[in-house]
C-alpha cells in the first residue's frame, strides 16, 4: 500500500514541477487531486513523458492492487504479492532515477533496501526457472501470456497446460470470436442473451458501434448461461 502511494506521489511531484496547478483534476477549482492513472496520462500529454506499455501496465496494476486492499478484496498468495511488489519497485526505481536523478537505494533505509533486493532476486529466480521450463518443454512464445495473478509473462496455454509457471495459477483462455486473440475466460462476453459466441470487451464495443445496437441490449458474461 505504501509503495503504491509512493508511486502516486512521485508522479504528482513530477506534474507539480511542470506547474503546481496540474496536480488538480480541475485546474480552475483546485480541490480534488488527480488519480494515479490520470497523473500518468497528463504527464504524457503535457510533459511529453514517454511511458511504454510495460510502464502503463504497472501503473494500472498499482491502482488495481490498492483498490483490492481498500475494498477488502485482498486475497493473494505470497509468490503473487512478491511478484507484484517486484514490478512496482522496478517502475518506482526507474522513474525516480530518470525524472529526478535520484537512486532509490540512496534515500531509503539500508535494511529495507536489502529486503527489496531479496524479493526482486526471488522473483527473477522464479522467472529464470520458468524460462528454463519453456525451453525444455518446447513451449512456443505465442502460447505464453501475462498471468492475471502474478502479472508475469509465464502463463502457458500450449497443449492445454493452462497454468502459470511462476505462481502456479490455473485458468482457462479462449479465442475471441471476432479478433481471434486469446483472452482469459472471465474477459469474454456474449453479445446478447441468445448468442453462443464469445467476444472480448474491445470487440463488443466495436460491434455495438458498427451495428448501432441499443444501449439496453448490453452484453453478458459467460456466466450468463
Amino acid at each position: 500500500m505504501h509503495l503504491v502511494q509512493a508511486i502516486e506521489l512521485i508522479l504528482k511531484e513530477r506534474l507539480k514541477r511542470e506547474h503546481p496547478s496540474l496536480i488538480f483534476r480541475d485546474v480552475d477549482k483546485q480541490k480534488e487531486t488527480v488519480s494515479l492513472e490520470f497523473a500518468a496520462s497528463r504527464l504524457q500529454k503535457i510533459s511529453k513523458i514517454e511511458f511504454d506499455k510495460s510502464d502503463l501496465d504497472t501503473i494500472w496494476l498499482a491502482t488495481s492492487f490498492r483498490n483490492q486492499i481498500v475494498h477488502f478484496e485482498f486475497s493473494i498468495e505470497i509468490v503473487e504479492i512478491k511478484s507484484v511488489y517486484s514490478k512496482l519497485i522496478g517502475f518506482f526505481q526507474s522513474f525516480l532515477l530518470k525524472e529526478f536523478k535520484i537512486s532509490l537505494d540512496t534515500i531509503i533505509n539500508k535494511e529495507i533496501w536489502l529486503q527489496a533486493i531479496k524479493i526482486i532476486d526471488y522473483v527473477n529466480e522464479l522467472l529464470k526457472r520458468a524460462k528454463h521450463q519453456f525451453k525444455s518443454e518446447n513451449i512456443i512464445v505465442d502460447y505464453i501470456f501475462e498471468c492475471p495473478r502474478c502479472h508475469q509473462y509465464s502463463f502457458v496455454i500450449q497443449n492445454q497446460i493452462n497454468t502459470c509457471y511462476v505462481c502456479g495459477h490455473e485458468d482457462r483462455m479462449e479465442k475471441c470470436y471476432w479478433c481471434e486473440k486469446y483472452r482469459f475466460i472471465d474477459d469474454l462476453f456474449l453479445l446478447h442473451e441468445n448468442d453462443d459466441k464469445q467476444y472480448c470487451e474491445d470487440c463488443i464495443l466495436e460491434l455495438r458501434n458498427r451495428r448501432n445496437l441499443d444501449d439496453d441490449i448490453g452484453y453478458y458474461t459467460m456466466d450468463f448461461q
